[in-house]
């Protein structure tokens, strides 16, 4: 009788009283099936993405098979079915399943638009496993659906593209979309001898050209290294087929400095220290590396050189959808000073034209103190998000093992030294384990905003220190306090979600997992008597990744003196609505030596599903919390229509105007000004007037811009309360009237072009430096009086890279930064 008392009592334990409507359920299944993943559109009704071995599970709901033209290669599948369910918001209901023909696919496991988060629905893409043989391209497919269920119920694929992928490729499918469709997807193997490119599908799913990518395939059937692609001497832009980043180290250039200027020079680190080389491939090799005619001689300056394997292993890619920018999350195997293997992180940003923005190690290669040092833990990246109200990209990290450089802690930010993550820094003594960790870099640089680290506590370690001060941490130690041991702690890959105010969600797997007051379902606690389980949680932390605003586990319900029937649940998927978080996964067979491991703990079972699973059951969770609670993080029809923001700089006053072309439910528009393109600070606020069907114009004055760049957008806010961005615009302001200067493009491609607002006729000169102070461009003309434009052409042959502009005119000296 004592062992069933405990049992029952740590249920009870784990258990929250709190009385929000949760839903917990199983899929109503006699076979398999697991939900991958799930998002919301513009109704609110919520779409989720798995597989099944069978659909009478879904009833009389209405079907859709999906039709396509394309050949999809899954001749060594297991028959199973993919399918869309489309639910009610409530979760109540299924409104309609579309699904491919059984056996076309293994599975649908992503899908996405090309909106913005919380923004209405665009155009709707997934991405579907597939096995076969290499030779038959095995590995997933993306593809685009002919509708997004707004405008009508999905019926055929409008394109599909056929990805061979193996290992991380195929396991975490790095793929997103533009806001215009583009695709950028990475296939191929990592760490092996087989191939592995990034490469980029245009609105059609055909591959494409990016410009400044390096390596271009011709259309007769060569292959051109070079930058841009326009510059190719065999026909220029209009010869090449499509463009890629090739993932390989042995004969290849593509991640390495191709000068000794670029491969010599030293480069922020966006945390206080310093690295060498522009490239992040650098670290390995003694100098930079002739397309050519590449070579692999190191090792490089901090000892580190390249491993006998030669392909890197990319995991993640991510879209601003403001600028589609792209983010791309890889490492490399390579080779410590004493000759064990390693493997290291990087976080590679381009633009739009694949131009290098800046790549971060997420460690330091030489410390702020001067230190080189090398980090041995093996470092992988697993997820990447936008922040789109902080201007950051999150990033989503894993470290395997403890050395005194790792990935960077949440106390010691060089930008923000107030900063203080939830966990600052490895704790505990165990190397062989995998523990996780999240940051946030700023957009336009990569300079570290905050981080924190995600290992949860060891089963029976000491050292804990003091309860939390937050209550909601329902009195566990605090993890910055004390030295506990801790355990692996693996985040889901590639579904990291951020919310309107940039908390960040995810889903991970723990063993004493702390859990919040809040909890759905709870850990025990350290101290508190029984043994915890290998479990599946749910967590969203606070913009500043300071503490947990919700951490709850999904796990069966697990014997606390055995730790039998827990670890048997696996979570995949997740999307933060207005009311709560839903996260879908699946119950797994045969797990901690129990069949089927234990049950969840269900409530408010929806009609279609079950609260007993059967086999391999999906999961469906929708968790509601008060402070889960935000009316933003709601998909509504944007109450406008309306052009760009603009801006004019004259006079020494940045002059903004935008047109409306139909307002509903508009407050107001906030203006928001930043020096750094990522901490916008209110400068005013302009009333909406309230059209409905008539074009309305609006204008503001900053008549205090600060000298130098400042960026600008417009905050708009409805009625009730939800608020959304519009695009950034920016201007230099001059150091005087004398003379008003804006440079376009920047960046540049073959020419800038310099719009002045003269006080008087004048004559200008304009001179551009790269980035060792040597002049490499110069011209000199005359500019009337009022505004003007002075062109300098002739820059196409400048290697792509980060120069110096001066302009010289009788009244004022101008110093700004160019971008090729």
């Amino acid at each position: 009788m004592e062992r069933i008392f405990i049992v029952l009592l740590s249920i009870f334990s784990y258990l929250s009283a709190f009385t929000q409507t949760n839903i917990v359920t199983y899929a109503g299944n006699t076979g398999k099936e697991t939900f991958y993943d799930v998002t919301q559109i513009t109704d609110g009704t919520i779409l989720v993405v798995g597989y099944a071995e069978n659909l009478g599970w879904v009833g009389t709901a209405p079907k859709t098979e999906l039709t396509y033209t394309a050949s999809i290669p899954n001749t060594l599948g297991t028959n199973r079915y993919g399918f869309i369910l489309h639910l009610s918001a409530d979760l109540q209901t299924i409104l309609h399943v579309v699904h491919f023909p059984q056996g076309a696919v293994e599975d649908i496991r992503f899908i996405k638009t090309n909106t913005q988060p919380y923004t209405p629905t665009g155009d709707l893409y997934i991405s579907c496993n597939t096995s076969d043989t290499d030779p038959n391209k095995g590995g997933y497919i993306i593809a685009k659906l002919d509708h997004n269920f707004i405008n009508g119920i999905p019926s055929s694929l409008s394109w599909v593209n056929v990805v061979w992928a193996k290992s991380i490729a195929k396991e975490a499918h790095p793929w997103d979309v533009t806001s215009d469709g583009k695709v950028y997807f990475l296939g191929g193997e990592a760490y092996g001898y087989d191939w592995s490119a990034v490469y980029c599908l245009n609105q059609n799913g055909q591959q494409a050209v990016v410009n400044n990518w390096r390596t271009h395939w011709l259309k007769n059937g060569t292959e051109w290294k070079g930058t841009p692609a326009s510059a190719n001497p065999f026909g220029g832009i209009d010869s090449v087929g499509y463009s890629g980043i090739v993932l390989k180290i042995w004969g290849r250039c593509d991640l390495r400095s191709w000068t000794a200027s670029d491969y010599n020079n030293d480069f922020p680190d966006g945390n206080g220290g310093i690295k060498k080389g522009k490239w992040p491939l650098d670290i390995l090799f003694s100098g930079p590396c002739d397309p050519t005619n590449p070579t692999a001689a190191g090792p490089g300056y901090t000892g580190y050189s390249a491993s006998g394997t030669p392909v890197y292993g990319g995991s993640s890619i991510c879209i601003d959808r403001r600028n589609n920018d792209v983010y791309i999350g890889m490492n490399f195997k390579s080779v410590l000073p004493g000759g064990l293997p390693d493997f290291e992180p990087a976080v590679i940003a381009m633009d739009s034209t694949g131009s290098l923005k800046w790549w971060s190690r997420l460690y330091h290669e030489i410390t702020p103190t001067g230190d080189t040092v090398n980090s041995s833990p093996d470092q992988y990246v697993d997820a990447l998000a936008i922040d789109y109200n902080h201007n950051t990209l999150v990033v989503g990290a894993r470290c395997h093992g403890n050395n005194v450089e790792n990935l960077w802690e949440g106390n010691t930010i060089n930008s923000n030294l107030a900063a203080a993550g939830f966990q600052n820094q490895f704790t505990g003594s165990s190397g062989n384990i995998h523990i996780s960790w999240l940051g946030k870099l700023q957009l336009n640089n990569g300079v570290l905003s905050n981080a924190t680290y995600m290992a949860e506590y060891a089963e029976g370690t000491g050292a804990l220190g003091a309860p939390h001060p937050d209550t909601n941490l329902d009195g566990w130690p605090n993890p910055n306090d004390g030295w506990p041991d801790v355990n692996s702690t693996r985040m889901a890959k590639n579904n990291l979600k951020v919310t309107s105010n940039g908390d960040v969600c995810i889903l991970a797997v723990g063993r004493r997992t702390i859990t919040t007051a809040n909890a759905y379902q709870k850990m025990v606690k350290p101290g508190s008597g029984g043994l915890s389980a290998w479990n599946s949680f749910v967590r969203m932390y606070d913009p500043q990744l300071s503490v947990p605003k919700y951490s709850s586990l999904l796990v069966g319900a697990w014997d606390t003196l055995t730790q039998a029937g827990g670890g048997n649940t696996d979570l995949y998927g997740l999307y933060k609505t207005s009311k709560g978080i839903i996260a879908v996964g699946r119950h797994s067979a045969n797990a901690s030596g129990v069949p089927n491991g234990n049950n969840i703990p269900v409530v408010n079972t929806v009609t279609w599903g079950t609260s007993i699973p059967q086999n391999e059951s999906a999961i469906l969770v929708y968790y509601q919390a008060s402070n889960l609670v935000d009316n933003n993080d709601s998909i509504t029809v944007v109450p406008l229509t309306m052009g760009p923001l603009r801006v004019q700089y004259r006079e020494g006053k940045s002059n903004l105007s935008w047109q409306t072309f139909t307002e509903t439910n508009v407050n107001r528009f906030e203006i928001e000004r930043s020096t750094d393109a990522s901490i916008f600070k209110n400068i005013g606020v302009v009333n909406a007037v309230g059209n409905t069907n008539n074009t309305a114009g609006y204008y503001f004055q900053d008549a205090k811009p600060t000298t130098g760049f400042n960026y600008y957008r417009l905050r708009i806010l409805d009625e009730d309360g939800r608020f959304y961005y519009s695009n950034v615009v920016n201007v230099n302001a001059a150091i005087n009237n004398v003379a008003i200067f804006q440079i376009s493009p920047n960046p540049f491609k073959d020419k800038i072009q310099v719009s002045t607002n003269s006080a008087v006729a004048t004559q200008i000169m304009l001179a551009v430096y790269d980035n060792t102070g040597r002049l490499v461009k110069t011209k000199t003309g005359n500019i009337q009086q009022g505004p003007s434009v002075f062109i300098l052409n002739d820059l196409a042959d400048l290697q792509q890279g980060i120069y110096y502009l001066k302009i010289v005119t009788d009244g004022s000296v101008f110093n700004g930064k160019l971008i090729k």
